[in-house]
């Protein structure tokens, strides 16, 4: 039971960080993550406090995604 608590803190910053950089958009990240973490992990049937905590980590780590690709520019 808590290793599921672990996981859902864990997994979607990390997720959601790493997809926004390698894409550069973070809503790419965003959404990639929720999908990932709906497949793979069958986020549907999960309880309430780890869907919660989930998608607090997941938009957290969309955050942690969007301070690492503020200071990239595209072109030069």
């Amino acid at each position: 039971m808590i290793l599921e608590y672990v996981i859902a803190l864990i997994v979607p910053f990390i997720l959601a960080a790493v997809i926004s950089r390698v894409s550069l958009n973070i809503w790419v990240g965003a959404i990639a993550t929720l999908g990932i973490m709906m497949a793979a992990f069958n986020g549907p049937y999960q309880p309430l406090p780890v869907i919660l905590l989930g998608v607090i980590s997941g938009l957290s780590g969309t955050y942690a995604g969007y301070r690492w690709i503020r200071g990239i520019s595209l072109t030069k």
